[in-house]
Protein backbone atom coordinates (compact mmCIF):
# COMPACT_ATOMS: atom_id res chain seq x y z
CA UNK A 1 0.00 0.00 0.00
CA UNK A 2 1.38 3.35 -1.02
CA UNK A 3 2.47 5.68 1.82
CA UNK A 4 0.29 8.77 2.04
CA UNK A 5 1.19 12.15 3.49
CA UNK A 6 -0.74 11.69 6.70
CA UNK A 7 -1.21 14.93 8.67
CA UNK A 8 0.60 13.40 11.71
CA UNK A 9 3.68 12.65 9.57
CA UNK A 10 3.68 16.22 8.22
CA UNK A 11 3.53 17.67 11.75
CA UNK A 12 6.39 15.42 12.85
CA UNK A 13 8.62 16.55 9.98
CA UNK A 14 7.83 20.21 10.69
CA UNK A 15 8.68 19.74 14.39
CA UNK A 16 12.07 18.21 13.55
CA UNK A 17 12.86 21.09 11.19
CA UNK A 18 11.99 23.72 13.82
CA UNK A 19 14.14 22.03 16.46
CA UNK A 20 17.10 21.73 14.05
CA UNK A 21 16.92 25.42 13.10
CA UNK A 22 16.70 26.44 16.78
CA UNK A 23 19.79 24.41 17.68
CA UNK A 24 21.79 25.93 14.81
CA UNK A 25 20.81 29.50 15.73
CA UNK A 26 21.59 28.92 19.41
CA UNK A 27 24.96 27.35 18.65
CA UNK A 28 26.03 30.42 16.70
CA UNK A 29 25.52 32.49 19.86
CA UNK A 30 27.43 30.15 22.16
CA UNK A 31 30.56 31.79 23.55
CA UNK A 32 33.47 29.37 23.63
CA UNK A 33 35.75 30.14 26.59
CA UNK A 34 39.18 31.55 25.76
CA UNK A 35 42.37 29.85 26.90
CA UNK A 36 42.69 32.48 29.66
CA UNK A 37 39.16 31.75 30.83
CA UNK A 38 39.84 28.02 30.84
CA UNK A 39 42.98 28.64 32.89
CA UNK A 40 40.94 30.65 35.38
CA UNK A 41 38.41 27.83 35.64
CA UNK A 42 41.21 25.34 36.16
CA UNK A 43 42.69 27.48 38.95
CA UNK A 44 39.30 27.75 40.63
CA UNK A 45 38.82 24.02 40.48
CA UNK A 46 42.29 23.59 41.96
CA UNK A 47 41.40 25.78 44.94
CA UNK A 48 38.05 24.15 45.51
CA UNK A 49 39.57 20.70 45.29
CA UNK A 50 41.43 21.35 48.51
CA UNK A 51 38.17 21.50 50.39
CA UNK A 52 38.18 17.73 49.99
CA UNK A 53 41.02 16.31 52.06
CA UNK A 54 41.22 13.26 49.83
CA UNK A 55 42.38 15.49 46.97
CA UNK A 56 45.00 17.49 48.87
CA UNK A 57 47.66 14.95 47.95
CA UNK A 58 47.42 16.30 44.40
CA UNK A 59 48.55 19.77 45.47
CA UNK A 60 52.07 19.07 44.23
CA UNK A 61 50.75 18.55 40.71
CA UNK A 62 48.29 21.46 40.92
CA UNK A 63 50.77 24.01 42.22
CA UNK A 64 54.34 22.66 42.53
CA UNK A 65 56.99 24.67 44.38
CA UNK A 66 58.98 27.10 42.24
CA UNK A 67 62.33 25.84 41.05
CA UNK A 68 63.98 29.25 41.28
CA UNK A 69 63.83 32.15 43.77
CA UNK A 70 61.81 33.74 45.12
CA UNK A 71 60.42 30.59 46.72
CA UNK A 72 57.76 32.48 48.61
CA UNK A 73 57.34 35.21 51.20
CA UNK A 74 58.55 35.50 54.79
CA UNK A 75 56.23 37.60 56.93
CA UNK A 76 57.70 38.72 60.26
CA UNK A 77 55.46 40.25 62.92
CA UNK A 78 58.14 42.36 64.57
CA UNK A 79 58.04 45.16 67.12
CA UNK A 80 59.79 48.51 67.11
CA UNK A 81 62.34 47.26 69.66
CA UNK A 82 63.23 44.15 67.62
CA UNK A 83 66.07 43.97 65.13
CA UNK A 84 64.89 42.36 61.90
CA UNK A 85 68.21 42.55 60.06
CA UNK A 86 68.43 38.75 60.27
CA UNK A 87 65.92 38.69 57.40
CA UNK A 88 68.69 39.90 55.10
CA UNK A 89 70.30 36.43 55.25
CA UNK A 90 67.62 34.93 53.01
CA UNK A 91 66.36 37.97 51.11
CA UNK A 92 67.97 36.70 47.91
CA UNK A 93 65.72 33.63 47.96
CA UNK A 94 62.58 34.90 49.67
CA UNK A 95 60.47 38.04 49.45
CA UNK A 96 60.50 39.60 52.92
CA UNK A 97 57.82 41.55 54.75
CA UNK A 98 59.27 43.03 57.98
CA UNK A 99 56.13 44.31 59.73
CA UNK A 100 56.29 46.52 62.82
CA UNK A 101 53.12 46.01 64.88
CA UNK A 102 53.89 49.19 66.82
CA UNK A 103 53.71 51.20 63.59
CA UNK A 104 50.29 50.35 62.19
CA UNK A 105 50.34 53.24 59.69
CA UNK A 106 53.69 52.30 58.18
CA UNK A 107 55.07 54.55 55.43
CA UNK A 108 55.31 51.38 53.34
CA UNK A 109 51.70 50.63 52.38
CA UNK A 110 52.47 46.92 52.04
CA UNK A 111 53.33 46.78 55.76
CA UNK A 112 50.30 48.55 57.19
CA UNK A 113 47.81 46.96 59.57
CA UNK A 114 44.41 48.28 60.69
CA UNK A 115 45.28 48.14 64.38
CA UNK A 116 47.89 46.72 66.72
CA UNK A 117 45.86 43.92 68.30
CA UNK A 118 46.22 40.20 68.77
CA UNK A 119 50.01 40.13 68.61
CA UNK A 120 51.15 38.45 65.38
CA UNK A 121 47.57 37.55 64.35
CA UNK A 122 46.79 41.01 62.95
CA UNK A 123 49.90 40.91 60.77
CA UNK A 124 49.24 37.39 59.46
CA UNK A 125 45.60 38.11 58.59
CA UNK A 126 46.38 41.49 57.03
CA UNK A 127 49.05 39.98 54.78
CA UNK A 128 46.61 37.33 53.56
CA UNK A 129 43.82 39.82 52.93
CA UNK A 130 46.04 42.40 51.22
CA UNK A 131 47.68 39.80 48.97
CA UNK A 132 44.86 37.31 48.49
CA UNK A 133 44.59 37.87 44.74
CA UNK A 134 48.35 37.58 44.19
CA UNK A 135 49.62 35.24 46.89
CA UNK A 136 53.16 33.87 46.64
CA UNK A 137 53.57 30.12 46.29
CA UNK A 138 53.95 29.88 50.04
CA UNK A 139 54.04 32.18 53.04
CA UNK A 140 56.25 31.69 56.09
CA UNK A 141 54.72 33.43 59.10
CA UNK A 142 57.12 34.14 61.96
CA UNK A 143 57.65 36.42 64.94
CA UNK A 144 60.19 39.21 65.03
CA UNK A 145 62.96 37.08 66.54
CA UNK A 146 65.35 34.73 64.81
CA UNK A 147 65.83 32.50 67.86
CA UNK A 148 63.47 31.45 70.66
CA UNK A 149 62.85 28.60 73.11
CA UNK A 150 59.95 27.32 70.97
CA UNK A 151 62.09 26.91 67.83
CA UNK A 152 64.26 23.88 67.08
CA UNK A 153 66.69 26.15 65.23
CA UNK A 154 67.05 29.71 63.97
CA UNK A 155 64.55 30.94 61.40
CA UNK A 156 67.39 31.27 58.89
CA UNK A 157 68.35 27.59 59.22
CA UNK A 158 64.73 26.41 59.42
CA UNK A 159 64.04 28.07 56.09
CA UNK A 160 67.21 26.64 54.60
CA UNK A 161 66.18 23.12 55.65
CA UNK A 162 62.47 23.36 54.82
CA UNK A 163 61.43 20.68 52.34
CA UNK A 164 59.27 22.63 49.93
CA UNK A 165 58.10 19.53 48.07
CA UNK A 166 56.81 18.12 51.35
CA UNK A 167 55.20 21.47 52.13
CA UNK A 168 53.45 21.38 48.76
CA UNK A 169 51.85 18.07 49.68
CA UNK A 170 51.10 18.94 53.31
CA UNK A 171 49.85 22.46 52.68
CA UNK A 172 50.71 23.54 56.22
CA UNK A 173 53.79 22.87 58.35
CA UNK A 174 54.47 24.15 61.85
CA UNK A 175 58.01 25.41 62.37
CA UNK A 176 57.95 23.58 65.70
CA UNK A 177 57.87 19.78 65.72
CA UNK A 178 57.91 19.06 69.48
CA UNK A 179 54.48 18.37 70.96
CA UNK A 180 55.22 20.26 74.18
CA UNK A 181 53.10 22.00 75.43
CA UNK A 182 50.19 21.95 72.95
CA UNK A 183 49.63 18.50 71.46
CA UNK A 184 47.61 16.37 71.23
CA UNK A 185 44.62 17.77 73.20
CA UNK A 186 45.34 21.26 74.54
CA UNK A 187 41.95 22.88 73.93
CA UNK A 188 38.74 21.14 75.01
CA UNK A 189 36.13 23.82 74.29
CA UNK A 190 33.06 21.75 75.18
CA UNK A 191 34.11 19.59 78.12
CA UNK A 192 36.86 21.85 79.52
CA UNK A 193 38.74 18.83 80.85
CA UNK A 194 42.13 19.23 79.14
CA UNK A 195 45.27 17.86 80.75
CA UNK A 196 47.41 20.97 81.15
CA UNK A 197 50.97 20.38 80.00
CA UNK A 198 53.48 23.00 81.02
CA UNK A 199 52.65 26.40 82.53
CA UNK A 200 49.36 26.69 80.63
CA UNK A 201 49.67 30.47 80.51
CA UNK A 202 46.27 31.93 79.50
CA UNK A 203 45.20 28.51 78.21
CA UNK A 204 41.89 28.60 80.11
CA UNK A 205 41.13 32.10 78.83
CA UNK A 206 41.90 31.13 75.24
CA UNK A 207 39.77 27.99 75.51
CA UNK A 208 36.81 29.95 76.89
CA UNK A 209 37.19 32.58 74.17
CA UNK A 210 37.22 29.94 71.42
CA UNK A 211 34.12 28.25 72.83
CA UNK A 212 32.26 31.52 73.29
CA UNK A 213 33.14 33.05 69.92
CA UNK A 214 33.21 30.04 67.62
CA UNK A 215 30.00 30.91 65.78
CA UNK A 216 31.30 34.41 65.05
CA UNK A 217 34.66 33.11 63.87
CA UNK A 218 33.45 30.10 61.86
CA UNK A 219 29.70 30.35 61.21
CA UNK A 220 28.26 27.11 59.92
CA UNK A 221 31.24 25.04 61.11
CA UNK A 222 30.83 22.62 64.01
CA UNK A 223 32.80 23.33 67.16
CA UNK A 224 35.32 20.47 67.55
CA UNK A 225 35.55 18.60 70.84
CA UNK A 226 39.34 18.89 70.77
CA UNK A 227 41.64 21.46 69.16
CA UNK A 228 45.41 21.04 69.13
CA UNK A 229 48.51 21.81 67.08
CA UNK A 230 52.17 22.50 67.88
CA UNK A 231 52.78 25.89 69.44
CA UNK A 232 53.67 28.78 68.89
CA UNK A 233 52.12 30.49 65.85
CA UNK A 234 55.05 30.14 63.43
CA UNK A 235 54.38 28.10 60.32
CA UNK A 236 54.66 27.66 56.57
CA UNK A 237 51.51 27.51 54.45
CA UNK A 238 50.98 27.22 50.69
CA UNK A 239 48.71 29.50 48.72
CA UNK A 240 46.57 26.48 47.85
CA UNK A 241 45.94 25.93 51.57
CA UNK A 242 45.16 29.62 52.11
CA UNK A 243 42.75 29.60 49.16
CA UNK A 244 40.74 26.79 50.71
CA UNK A 245 38.86 29.63 52.37
CA UNK A 246 37.37 32.67 50.62
CA UNK A 247 38.80 36.08 51.46
CA UNK A 248 35.56 36.86 53.32
CA UNK A 249 36.55 34.31 55.99
CA UNK A 250 39.81 36.12 56.69
CA UNK A 251 38.11 39.52 56.67
CA UNK A 252 35.50 38.27 59.13
CA UNK A 253 37.96 36.89 61.66
CA UNK A 254 40.16 40.00 61.36
CA UNK A 255 37.15 42.19 62.05
CA UNK A 256 36.39 40.05 65.08
CA UNK A 257 39.95 40.65 66.25
CA UNK A 258 39.57 44.41 65.75
CA UNK A 259 36.29 44.49 67.68
CA UNK A 260 36.99 42.05 70.51
CA UNK A 261 37.35 43.31 74.07
CA UNK A 262 39.67 40.45 74.97
CA UNK A 263 43.14 41.28 76.19
CA UNK A 264 45.77 41.36 73.48
CA UNK A 265 47.55 38.25 74.71
CA UNK A 266 44.32 36.26 74.90
CA UNK A 267 43.05 37.22 71.44
CA UNK A 268 46.47 36.42 70.02
CA UNK A 269 46.41 33.01 71.67
CA UNK A 270 42.96 32.32 70.26
CA UNK A 271 44.44 32.48 66.77
CA UNK A 272 47.56 30.60 67.80
CA UNK A 273 45.33 27.63 68.59
CA UNK A 274 43.33 27.97 65.36
CA UNK A 275 45.82 28.54 62.51
CA UNK A 276 46.23 24.84 61.72
CA UNK A 277 42.47 24.34 61.70
CA UNK A 278 41.95 27.34 59.42
CA UNK A 279 44.37 26.07 56.79
CA UNK A 280 43.97 22.29 57.05
CA UNK A 281 40.43 21.78 58.30
CA UNK A 282 41.87 19.43 60.93
CA UNK A 283 40.97 20.31 64.52
CA UNK A 284 43.85 18.16 65.78
CA UNK A 285 46.96 18.61 63.66
CA UNK A 286 49.82 16.97 65.52
CA UNK A 287 52.18 14.99 63.27
CA UNK A 288 54.66 12.74 65.12
CA UNK A 289 57.62 14.95 66.10
CA UNK A 290 60.22 12.66 64.54
CA UNK A 291 58.25 12.55 61.28
CA UNK A 292 57.95 16.34 61.26
CA UNK A 293 61.67 16.78 61.91
CA UNK A 294 62.75 14.26 59.26
CA UNK A 295 60.16 14.70 56.52
CA UNK A 296 59.84 18.47 56.66
CA UNK A 297 63.29 19.63 57.79
CA UNK A 298 65.65 16.78 56.91
CA UNK A 299 66.75 15.98 60.49
CA UNK A 300 66.26 12.22 60.50
CA UNK A 301 68.61 11.15 63.28
CA UNK A 302 66.53 9.88 66.24
CA UNK A 303 65.96 12.64 68.76
CA UNK A 304 64.74 12.59 72.34
CA UNK A 305 61.47 14.50 72.38
CA UNK A 306 59.64 15.83 75.41
CA UNK A 307 57.53 12.92 76.75
CA UNK A 308 53.83 13.55 77.30
CA UNK A 309 52.57 13.69 80.91
CA UNK A 310 50.19 11.23 82.54
CA UNK A 311 46.72 11.50 81.08
CA UNK A 312 47.87 12.18 77.51
CA UNK A 313 48.70 9.60 74.80
CA UNK A 314 52.41 8.81 74.42
CA UNK A 315 54.35 10.14 71.47
CA UNK A 316 53.69 7.98 68.41
CA UNK A 317 56.55 5.96 66.98
CA UNK A 318 57.81 6.96 63.56
CA UNK A 319 58.64 5.45 61.21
Amino acid sequence: MALGWHPVRILGILFICVVSITVLVTWENVSIPSFDALATIKDSIGSLAHRNSSLRKNAYQLDPPPEHPPYGAVIAAGRSNEDLTWMAFFRQNWTTFPYDVDNANNSNEALRIPKNKGREAMVYLSFIIDNYESLPWCAIFVHGHSEAWHQDDTIVRLLGNLNRAALSRAGYISLRCDWYPSCPAEIRPMDHDAVVWGPGYLRDEAEAAIAGNWRQLFPGERLPATIASPCCAQFAVTRQAILRRPISDYKRVRQWLINTLLEDEVSGRVFEKLWAYMFTGEAVHCPPPQKCSCKYFGHCMPKKWTPTPEGLPPLPDWP
